[in-house]
């Protein structure tokens, strides 16, 4: 059963270090401005009137604990952002100032140039090196902004249809089946990258706060011994397809996380974040061997088109997972993104938590609704998670199809509620629509008639509490 007195001690630490985190970002602390239009990389940096302009100048800053770093609203940055560590109760923090929307973060190259493309056969152009040098796996091709999107194909035999594309790794070449110069039936062509966004490898007492970060793909923040990282109120969009590996049986692997926490990571928060279009998880914490993750908390988070919208394992017997929390977040249309189509193992779930063989305790999921999903909305694999998992007071909808697979056991609707009651999971959860305003649009407030807004604690409705 759920040590309820570590989690509550587990949890009570955590938050006071949120809490010192939040006064340390209210007083007073150096800030270093990042302009990308009107800044310099030979300035200070510390006034808006003498910024920096790249996230190279920002990447080599020698920032102490406690410093800020504050990209202009309104305008864009390629590459990858690699932060600096802080200290306890003095963060780094990477954030907006000015007016507008979000800053955005890209970790693609743009290709939207005629010159940006060559012939290279019939109706296959290729990206010119020249104009284009690309020394890393494109997984993905956005058109017009995510229109749509290119088909990954793994030989130039592959380019069979409109939009198949092959990452050339000999040449560092993207070749795309287009009836005509690519430039010129699209608005905008971007290529995303095999990196992180933001690799935050190795670091501590960092925050992230109101970024946009679209088109990587690897992971949009990633990394592996993390701890006191803080992510509020950011968009991540369009993440992952890039080549990981591939099996000794010949099959291609390819990943892409919206927020992954790899391997010894702890005391880390997730929060008011928006999540879409993520080829692998929005948000994951996983490990292979001796690793620990804990007291990671992931709250009020809204997420949409993703294979999965948690994706949780640990495996081997050295290591340890405790403390993690999913809560009040509104998950939708789980395996409805751009890569389900592409993959060669399509889920479509909200909640994957695959085999885990570490010790695991205190893994807490409540208050959030999970509507929709290809598959199904829940998977509980690779263990007997009843003394492992509390679930409860959460708002479950799937139209049609199972709403769990219990191992290899599929329960549908009828069962549901039932079948995890008997199991001492979701007691207060409700299998019901969670009547939204308008879906169709991505607008995830509750009507005045949801029923999930009886669900949550304490008065409060499930999901992300958008009202």
């Amino acid at each position: 059963m759920l040590n309820r007195s570590s989690w509550v001690v587990g949890l009570g630490l955590m938050m006071a270090w949120m809490v010192a985190s939040a006064a340390a970002g209210a007083q007073a602390a150096p800030a270093f401005y990042v302009d990308a239009t009107r800044g310099d990389d030979t300035q200070d940096g510390l006034k808006p009137e003498t910024a920096w302009r790249s996230l190279a100048r920002v990447n080599r800053a020698a920032l102490a604990a406690g410093d800020r770093v504050l990209f202009r609203r309104g305008q864009t940055w390629r590459g990858q952002l690699v932060p600096h560590s802080g200290d306890a109760g003095r963060v780094i923090s990477y954030s907006a100032f000015g007016e507008g929307d979000k800053p955005i973060l890209l970790g693609s190259v743009a290709a939207d140039r005629a010159e940006d493309w060559q012939p290279a056969g019939e109706d296959v152009w290729a990206t010119s090196n020249q104009a284009t040098p690309l020394s890393v796996d494109v997984g993905n091709i956005l058109f017009d902004h995510g229109t749509s999107t290119g088909v990954k194909q793994w030989s130039e035999a592959g380019l069979r249809r409109e939009g198949d594309y092959f990452y050339d790794a000999h040449s560092w070449q993207v070749k795309l089946r287009s009836n005509g110069n690519p430039a010129t039936r699209h608005r905008s062509i971007e290529l995303a990258l095999r990196q992180h966004i933001i690799d935050q490898s190795g670091c501590g007492y960092v925050t992230y706060e109101n970024l946009d970060l679209r088109y990587g793909a690897a992971h949009g923040i990633g990394g592996s011994g993390t701890h006191h990282i803080a992510i509020r109120g950011c968009d991540i969009s369009f993440i992952g397809g890039g080549h990981q590996m591939t099996r000794p049986d010949g099959k291609p692997v390819r990943y892409g996380n919206g927020i992954e926490f790899w391997s010894d990571a702890r005391d880390c928060l997730v929060e008011d974040c928006r999540l879409w279009e993520i080829y692998d998880a929005a948000l994951t914490n996983q490990g292979d061997g001796t690793n620990v993750q804990e007291n990671i908390t992931y709250r009020r988070n809204v997420i949409w088109n993703s294979e999965y919208s948690f994706e949780f394992w640990n495996r081997g017997p050295a290591g340890r997972t405790h403390n993690i929390v999913f809560e009040r977040s509104t998950c939708v249309d789980a395996g409805y993104g751009w890569g389900h189509r592409q993959r060669p193992d399509p889920n479509g779930r909200h909640l994957m938590f695959w085999d885990n063989s570490a010790l695991t305790t205190n893994v807490i999921v409540r208050d959030n609704i999970f509507c929709n999903a290809t598959d199904s909305l829940l998977r509980l694999h690779g263990r007997d998670w009843t003394s492992a998992l509390m679930m409860e007071r959460n708002c479950w909808f799937q139209p049609s199809g199972p709403v769990l697979l219990w191992g290899q056991q599929a329960v549908g609707a009828d069962g549901f509620i039932a079948f995890m009651l008997s199991r001492g999971f979701d007691r207060g959860s409700g299998l019901t629509d969670p009547k939204f305003v308008d879906a169709a649009r991505r607008n995830y407030r509750l009507a005045p008639d949801s029923p999930a807004r009886a669900l949550g604690d304490q008065g409060k409705p499930a999901g992300a509490l958008l009202d």
